[in-house]
């Protein structure tokens, strides 16, 4: 069985969507290969990198420190086991038998700023860049003789 390790220099990483790297390692923790996240500027595109890799190497089982509720029940919904780790744990040293099995989405941490939602993310764009244009919706009006 193969497993994915969010990872920082070869030890865990703290945060599942905002590791640098994916470590693919097999059950007798040696790593079969170090995928590089691409950096990105919105969450999302990282989420969908991770998906992809799980697929490419038809993971089932992932190895987390922190992970957000909707990544959670995304992993969950796909049947991929989900493994709680100490942080910065060297990846070499982790006994998948003895990790703590997460079966439950209050493991999961609350979305902490606005960032994409399912409803605009590749759709219209993001709320973030939305709220720039609404910022001041009115603005347009401080230009005398022109109105919407």
């Amino acid at each position: 069985m193969l497993y994915a390790v969010p990872c920082r220099d070869l030890h865990v990483a703290n945060h599942f969507a905002r590791s640098p790297q994916i470590a693919i390692v097999d059950e007798q923790r040696q790593i079969k290969q170090i995928v590089p996240l691409i950096d990105s500027d919105t969450s999302c595109n990282k989420k969908k990198q991770w998906i992809s890799v799980l697929r490419s190497f038809d993971v089932k089982s992932v190895v987390v420190r922190y992970i957000g509720k909707k990544m959670l029940a995304h992993l969950f919904n796909n049947d991929i086991r989900v493994l709680a780790s100490r942080g910065k744990a060297e990846i070499g040293a982790l006994d998948f038998d003895n990790l703590r099995e997460v079966t439950d989405l209050d493991y999961g941490r609350e979305l902490r700023n606005s960032g994409c939602s399912n409803k605009t993310c590749g759709e219209k764009g993001h709320k973030k860049q939305a709220s720039i244009l609404m910022a001041h919706p009115n603005q347009l009006g401080a230009i005398r003789g022109f109105r919407k």
